[in-house]
């Protein structure tokens, strides 16, 4: 829900998906405890992004902390397609990934050791959390694995690991593939302060909107 609830508390009307039930309860435990204009504002459906179906059309539809990258072309086209069925004419569909230029260049950097990222509180017991990440390349991309060691307080430590993986698409194919679902981009952003595009950019930010048959 961290996108979803900050655009209903802003006054939108929001749908979010997700697969993942254990995150769908953590969504709607968040969204619980917000005021009652923004609970009524939201609906959390479980549901696979590559193959859904609404009752609803939108007038915009996100994608989100750089999901897009780590699908392969196949799913990439089912989730435009889905995407531009679901959108009321002329309406928007914003994604945004990793630049895919700055990808490429990790092609021949593996790490060995892992990078401390961050040291956060666990919003359930209060205890310290300490996250790290590691890169591994391989021939198509690379994959990120974060490490959450929960750190309790008799000294042991309970660590979670998570992995995702981005693939070395250029920016091009991701331009032609929403061309190719009826999606004409608009603009492409660097950061969220709506600064161009650069082969040094942090990230990729599409901006496009369906196309009138």
């Amino acid at each position: 829900g961290r996108v979803s609830i900050p655009l209903a508390r802003a006054g939108y009307l929001v749908w979010g998906l997700d697969w993942d039930e254990s995150a769908l309860g953590v969504a709607r435990a968040n969204l619980a405890v917000e005021p009652a204009p923004t609970r009524e504002r939201v609906s959390f459906i479980r549901a696979d992004m590559t193959n859904f179906s609404l009752d609803v059309r939108f007038g915009a539809a996100i994608l989100p902390c750089n999901t897009f990258s780590g699908l392969i072309p196949k799913e990439r086209k089912s989730v435009l397609e889905g995407v531009t069925a679901h959108l009321l004419p002329r309406g928007v569909f914003a994604i945004s990934l990793p630049n895919p230029t700055l990808l490429a260049r990790f092609k021949d950097q593996t790490e060995t050791e892992p990078t401390e990222e961050a040291v956060f509180t666990h919003p359930q017991t209060g205890n310290p959390v300490q996250a790290s990440s590691i890169q591994e390349c391989t021939g198509d991309g690379v994959v990120w694995k974060w490490h959450y060691d929960h750190l309790l307080p008799d000294g042991k430590v309970e660590r979670l690991t998570m992995s995702t993986k981005h693939y070395y698409t250029p920016a091009g194919v991701y331009t032609r593939e929403f061309q190719e679902a009826g999606l004409r981009v608009l603009a492409r952003y660097g950061d969220f302060e709506n600064a161009p595009y650069t082969p040094e950019s942090l990230y990729l930010i599409l901006v496009a909107q369906k196309e009138m048959n």
